[in-house]
């Protein structure tokens, strides 16, 4: 275990890790702090939780919708929506502190509370049987795979029965306007998984060439310990690896959750109507709360990272050096990420759409249905089970290939 210490001193003392490392995480906390100016507007929904509960339905916006009408009355109206429609800028600079701050939370309150009646109405008017159609006519696909998308519809359409007859959707969360979905998960925990590649692949990289880089291998290898060595060198890259991610993930997520106040909706449902940014709401296969959601995107990223410093170790064996290493790893990843788009094949689009590329760039759409190959159930799942497969496979292969080749 000290030779493995060592080995991951190496790597974590460097100079270029340690100042890439510090450089990716100023500019997360950049990112947030800058985009941070609306998390005052945003911390209504925690005294919303905090009064009504996370679930609303008719009586609960009854209640609400008189609590802002005396609210209203305490200011001088006589209905909610007609103050608010006649409160013009000027009116509202010449109250003063309290009664702008009671104004401002009036109008927040009755956005929410405007949002959550007409949802009703929105979720009815789905057809997911148009979407359906509209998949099935976008690619000309054989029987067999035909068969199986349209099982996976009518499975995700009995989810969506399934959601509106338990009213999961009707849980407070963020406005949609704000996008705090995408701000998570399509923002900064795909720049996390983006750095954390770099990361990782120059950081296995270095380690596992380090004696063919400083041309120590003609001692070293031939020593007692020999090639076991390289053994240690996995351990230390998986293990160093994961000391980095840490403390950048750690980093960014930690400010992220100072900045904007989770507290009370951790329990609400990712399938929150609330949380409806495009054309089709969040619906997913699972009945999965932000919080769940949330830990099951991080353990993702950090299997596909795990994945990533194995094939990094595989090749870094063929290649020894570091910098071609770093090359040939990132590239490697781009073009599981855009080549797929070059084809038309369905089947090819199919089996293309299990590669860890799409799971590093898009922790938005973890476990929801949809019009892509990738929004299958179990997705998730059987992309990692395929690459902690194949990258095994890779890295058995090139410690064979390590055992057997002089050191040159």
């Amino acid at each position: 275990m000290y030779i493995t210490w060592l080995e991951m001193k190496k790597a974590l003392l460097s100079p270029v890790i340690l100042i890439l490392l510090l450089l990716m995480l100023a500019l997360n906390l950049f990112l947030i702090i800058s985009n941070s100016h609306h998390k005052e507007e945003l911390k209504i929904v925690n005294d919303i939780v905090e009064t009504y509960g996370l679930a609303f339905d008719d009586e609960v916006l009854a209640t609400m919708e008189g609590d802002l009408l005396k609210s209203a009355q305490q200011l001088g109206g006589t209905d909610t929506a007609a103050f608010l429609e006649a409160m013009t800028y000027e009116k509202y600079e010449q109250a003063n502190v309290s009664d702008q701050k009671q104004i401002d939370e009036i109008s927040l309150k009755f956005t929410y509370l405007q949002v959550a009646k007409g949802l009703e109405a929105r979720y009815e008017a789905i057809d997911l049987s148009k979407e359906k159609e509209a998949f099935l006519q976008q690619y000309a696909m054989p029987g067999w795979l035909e068969k199986k998308m349209v099982a996976e519809f009518n499975d995700w359409e009995s989810r969506y029965d399934e959601i509106v007859a338990k009213n999961e959707y009707k849980k407070w969360f963020f406005l949609s306007n704000y996008r705090m979905h995408s701000e998570l998960f399509r923002t900064h925990m795909k720049t996390l998984a983006v750095e954390g590649v770099l990361l990782v692949v120059l950081l296995t990289a270095f380690i596992t060439n380090y004696e063919f880089e400083h041309r120590t291998q003609l001692v070293i290898y031939p020593t007692k310990k020999g090639r076991k060595l390289l053994l240690n060198k996995g351990l230390a890259s998986l293990l160093a690896s994961f000391i980095v991610l840490t403390v950048l993930f750690g980093g960014t997520l930690a400010t992220y959750f100072t900045v904007y106040d989770y507290s009370t909706v951790w329990q609400a449902s990712i399938s929150s109507g609330f949380n409806w940014e495009y054309q089709l709401p969040y619906i997913t296969w699972w009945d999965l709360s932000v919080g769940q959601y949330f830990v099951l995107a991080l353990g993702i990223l950090l299997v596909v990272l795990i994945i990533v410093v194995l094939l990094t170790y595989a090749i870094a064996v063929f290649v020894k050096n570091s910098y071609y290493t770093w090359i040939i790893g990132v590239l490697l990843l781009m073009a599981m990420f855009i080549v797929p788009a070059y084809f038309s094949n369905s089947v090819i689009l199919w089996l293309s759409s299990f590669n860890i590329s799409m799971l590093l760039m898009n922790p938005h759409e973890y476990f929801d249905g949809g019009r892509m190959f990738m929004e299958t159930q179990y997705h998730e799942v059987w992309t990692l089970v395929i690459w902690l497969s194949i990258a095994s496979i890779a890295v058995c292969w090139a410690i064979h290939y390590f055992n057997r080749k002089d050191v040159m």
